[in-house]
């Protein structure tokens, strides 16, 4: 692990960083990624957030079977560093563990599976994720540009779940995006959580309104950090909206 620096060039195909405390576990997970074509690396939650930043990562998996509390701590670490904060962070959470789902959503974490979970599901999940280096923040190419959305001052690449104002730019998790696109197919209007839920999460997933109200807040500071306004309007026992301005400054 320590020759990882040395290491970098190797990583031609797909990279997910694996934290986990039980090596059985990682050998079988690492086999699952494999086989569609992903490289892993299992490293300790306490060196992470300074290897994930040496190079371009898919996704980092962190696997709470042991000790939940410290996987909070770890995701809060990964999305407070300027490098490594737009990295898709995962969490394994084990069944009877559920309690710990919000306080990983407060420190971050862009997805939550329920151990055992699904391989179909997993990798479902990592395959609509940019590859190594897409995470890394870069001007909108060019040659994409036609493929962009444009809704006021805000320019969106959906391929890379790109969003700029300005020279700004911020790239969104899955599901923040999803939430963000739905909203801005019909701006000022009021969309229910219900519509949220249909259009940011898989058709088989069970969502609480709580974790709507979760990500959309996580999408309202990102935007607001973003145009130094706030765009997403609550509406009391019913929904959000999302308020489009003409320019940026």
């Amino acid at each position: 692990m320590r020759q990882l620096g040395r290491m970098e060039n190797q990583y031609t195909k797909p990279l997910v960083l694996i934290c986990s405390g039980n090596a059985n576990f990682y050998v079988l997970l690492a086999h699952i990624l494999a086989s569609e074509g992903f490289q892993t690396l299992l490293l300790g939650e306490e060196e992470v957030v300074d290897q994930a930043a040496l190079r371009p990562i898919t996704a980092i998996i962190l696997d709470s079977a042991q000790d939940p509390e410290l996987t909070v701590r770890t995701c809060a670490a990964i999305k407070a560093n300027e490098i490594t904060s737009r990295i898709p962070t995962i969490a394994l959470v084990s069944s009877g563990n559920e309690r710990y789902y919000l306080a990983l959503l407060r420190a971050g974490i862009d997805e939550n599976f329920v151990r055992p979970v699904s391989p179909a599901r997993l990798l479902a999940y990592l395959g609509s994720l940019p590859h190594n280096g897409a995470n890394d923040k870069q001007p909108i190419d060019p040659a994409r540009e036609e493929a962009a959305a444009i809704f006021g001052a805000l320019r969106i690449a959906p391929g890379r779940r790109l969003v700029r104002y300005g020279d700004e730019e911020v790239q969104f998790g899955p599901i923040e995006f999803n939430l963000l696109r739905c909203l801005l197919e019909a701006p000022g209007r009021v969309r229910s959580r219900l519509e949220l839920i249909e259009a940011a999460w898989p058709s088989n997933r069970y969502v609480q309104p709580r974790t709507v109200d979760v990500h959309v807040a996580r999408l309202r500071r990102e935007l607001e950090r973003l145009t130094g306004r706030p765009l997403i309007r609550t509406i009391r026992a019913t929904g959000y909206a999302i308020d489009i301005d003409d320019g940026a400054d």
